[in-house]
């Protein structure tokens, strides 16, 4: 009997134990313990004050560093700063310009792989930019200055396909490039290809003189 009435209080008292944690008023949270508020979009004029005071911090490091190379560091965190923080502002077209151009031509070795992520970026955003060309030219510049043939191939083939695609070539500079990659990676057939293109579409320009000149190169090659 004894060991019956001390089952039965046992049991008692674990149905009590769990049953309080479900009488268990929650605690209130008060105002300073609240999640925050979604926070409120800062506005175009805004954003435009604080990329001006960010340029005029670029002008400062520039004027004031006696070696530019210890201060590219710094010129490329505030533009990318300018980049991600304040994406409404008109100036972030021209300041993924800056920054690619920062990135091949002033870094040594050129930071290509991030410049070519930004460009591609740039693209997606800015797909009618006029400024598209002058980072191509600038990518031109530096992949043939360092020999680096296979981006200097890759960065121009969209173009040539479209070329190939419509038949319309607005100017020069691309295919001629991609021509030049050709060249200089051993693929004549197909350099000689560009630059007969290049002569017949453009051969007044600089670029199409050049290619007569390649195409005599490839010749003498050929024997």
């Amino acid at each position: 009997m004894k060991t019956r009435y001390t089952l039965h209080a046992i049991r008692y008292l674990l149905v009590v134990l769990f049953l309080i944690p479900a009488c268990v008023t929650p605690p209130k949270i008060t105002d300073d313990k609240k999640p925050p508020a979604a926070g409120k979009k800062v506005s175009v004029e805004e954003q435009e004050k604080k990329v001006n005071e960010l340029f005029g911090r670029i002008l400062s490091l520039t004027e004031e560093a006696e070696d530019r190379q210890s201060i590219l560091p710094q010129m490329e965190a505030l533009y990318d700063e300018i980049i991600n923080k304040y994406p409404d502002v008109p100036l972030v077209e021209e300041t993924y310009w800056r920054l690619i151009v920062l990135l091949i031509d002033e870094f040594k070795p050129p930071k290509v792989d991030k410049a070519e992520k930004l460009y591609k970026d740039f693209l997606g955003r800015y797909p009618d930019s006029t400024l598209g060309f002058n980072i191509e030219q600038a990518f031109g510049q530096s992949y043939y200055a360092n020999k680096m043939w296979d981006r200097l191939l890759r960065i121009f083939t969209p173009h040539v396909k479209k070329f190939i695609a419509t038949g319309k070539l607005d100017r020069p500079y691309h295919l001629f490039m991609f021509s030049e990659a050709k060249f200089n990676l051993g693929d004549l057939i197909e350099a000689e290809k560009g630059y007969k293109i290049v002569i017949e579409f453009f051969p007044k320009t600089t670029e199409g003189e050049t290619s007569q000149k390649r195409l005599e190169e490839i010749k003498k090659l050929k024997k």
